[in-house]
């Protein structure tokens, strides 16, 4: 069974399409080779998967802040991604942040048709989500801040309210609200779209797609991420059950 590595390796015959439900064997290393690290800003890959129908996957975190706590966990329904528990820390995901032709963790504005990446996940404790985020940025390093993305479009749950952020050539952030929460112990499916022009649009669950304002440039390359840092109540388990990205 091939390996998508987020280093670009082998792909999977057939659509783009990444998916995951972070269930079986998972093996994780730093980013080149050796022991995952906990130290700030440094970068790690796991492989997740294959067994069964379900193919092995590779994905990559970006360590924000300090963690003690080096690898994500294993749980019953999917992949605790909590860490350290510490205000001000966490990780951001993706499939690797650079763009590569035809691989389906990466797309461009313009040359792909419509893309899309969903992401399944739980939350135990929602007023200690400082960020949570769900989206596309562009494929670039990764940042501390998520704030200091050049291009990006994600929907992010703080304190439990589920916001629309946007960020258009290094601007600053616009925020609007879906008037959408989520409560304590909840588990909700985020969804970002983009057409083949870059206009984004989401869904939260089942509920109809809204459509927005906002689009990436045209030739714009971007990746699928998901980005989370604990306030200080701390969220304490945040589980990732299914991460699906690829072509609509």
């Amino acid at each position: 069974m091939a390996v998508l590595t987020a280093s670009g390796g082998q792909v999977m015959p057939g659509p783009r399409r990444l998916w995951t439900n972070f269930m079986g064997t998972m093996v994780a290393s730093k980013k080149g080779g050796g022991a995952p690290t906990g130290a700030t800003g440094g970068e790690n890959e796991m492989i997740i998967g294959g067994y069964d129908a379900v193919p092995a996957v590779g994905l990559e975190w970006h360590v924000l802040g300090t963690q003690t706590i080096l690898t994500p966990k294993k749980t019953a329904v999917g992949l605790d991604v909590s860490m350290d528990k510490t205000a001000n820390d966490g990780l951001e995901i993706t499939p690797g942040i650079f763009y590569r032709a035809n691989h389906p963790g990466s797309f461009k504005v313009g040359t792909d048709p419509a893309f899309y990446f969903k992401l399944r996940f739980k939350l135990a404790d929602v007023d200690g989500t400082d960020d949570c985020a769900v989206g596309f940025r562009k494929a670039e390093a990764y940042q501390a801040n998520i704030d200091d993305y050049d291009e990006m479009a994600a929907l992010n749950v703080i304190s439990g309210n589920i916001k629309l952020e946007t960020i258009l050539n290094g601007g600053a952030t616009t925020t609007s609200e879906t008037l959408d929460t989520w409560a304590d112990g909840e588990t909700h499916t985020l969804k970002v779209f983009v057409n083949a022009d870059g206009l984004v649009s989401y869904q939260i669950d089942d509920d109809a797609a809204v459509e927005t304002t906002f689009s990436f440039d045209d030739g714009e390359e971007v990746i699928p991420f998901f980005y989370f840092l604990h306030d200080t109540n701390v969220c304490d388990t945040v589980e990732l059950i299914e991460w699906d990205c690829g072509l609509q």
